[in-house]
């Protein structure tokens, strides 16, 4: 059988990694996989790719992935955390198609080095050098929307440090889970629904977090309003299960014959 491709793809963070191999992804229909190197406990990347692309087959960070190499095209995202000249990987790099996407006004970097191709995304040098900060876990976390939204845009505003780069998955109260994207230089705040199915009972279990890059970044703020935009058991129990009777009382749409 043919070994087909595996790229490795890296940049500074908010260099646009992300967005380049979801592009790749939704233009395809044949199976991939994909697997982000360095999102540790919180593969909010890993999340939204194999959510938005059902064709893709999601590699946990630690897991073994040299057999699925073997079989599929295979998207490595590796975190600008991770040193690139100490980097092993159970694959022959020489093989591989190494990808660096850089922003605008970098013309020199250990990412030009590296890499066999180099991409040039519409961020500046200024709004993507700065490193990884902190992450937040939030499974089993159900938001009120309104308070979520509040909480988003002071965020990005700068109430809680400067933000130069922020994305999450949140589950709000009528079961749905959100993406929600930002960045310094990026023409517009993405939020939109995740297509995956609703969650009416109970706290939902599958994955949901924040990271945010930035300057003087206040965590333990951040995390303290996102708790308090957070439901308890009983106004969950309650509002699920108002939500539930008004999906069951509603009347089908009328069938014309």
């Amino acid at each position: 059988m043919d070994r087909h491709p595996i790229y490795l793809v890296t940049g500074p963070c908010g260099s646009g990694k992300t967005t380049w191999i979801h592009q790749q992804l939704i233009t395809s229909t044949e199976p991939s996989a994909y697997i982000c190197l360095g999102a540790d406990a919180t593969p909010i990347d890993l999340t939204y790719i194999t959510a938005t692309c059902p064709h893709v087959k999601p590699i946990s960070a630690g897991a073994s992935w040299t057999q699925l190499a073997e079989i599929q095209p295979l998207y490595v995202e590796i975190a600008p955390q991770l040193d690139l000249s100490s980097l092993q990987l159970p694959v022959d790099l020489e093989s591989c198609q190494r990808i660096a996407i850089v922003p605008k006004g970098l013309i020199d970097s250990e990412y030009h080095d590296w890499a066999t191709q180099t991409l040039i995304s519409e961020v500046t040098e200024k709004n993507a050098t700065l490193t990884a900060s902190p992450r937040w876990g939030l499974t089993g976390e159900v938001l009120d929307p309104a308070s979520l939204n509040v909480f988003w845009d002071e965020l990005i505003q700068g109430a809680y440090g400067s933000v130069s780069r922020a994305k999450g998955i949140f589950e709000i109260v009528d079961g749905r889970a959100f993406y929600f994207s930002f960045g310094v230089g990026y023409p517009d705040v993405t939020y939109f629904e995740l297509p995956l199915p609703p969650v009416l009972n109970g706290r939902p279990t599958r994955f949901s977090g924040l990271e945010v890059v930035g300057d003087k970044l206040q965590a333990q703020v951040i995390m303290e309003t996102l708790q308090d935009c957070g439901l308890d058991d009983n106004a969950l129990a309650y509002y699920q299960e108002q939500i539930r009777s008004q999906l069951s009382t509603e009347l089908p749409e009328e069938v014309l014959v």
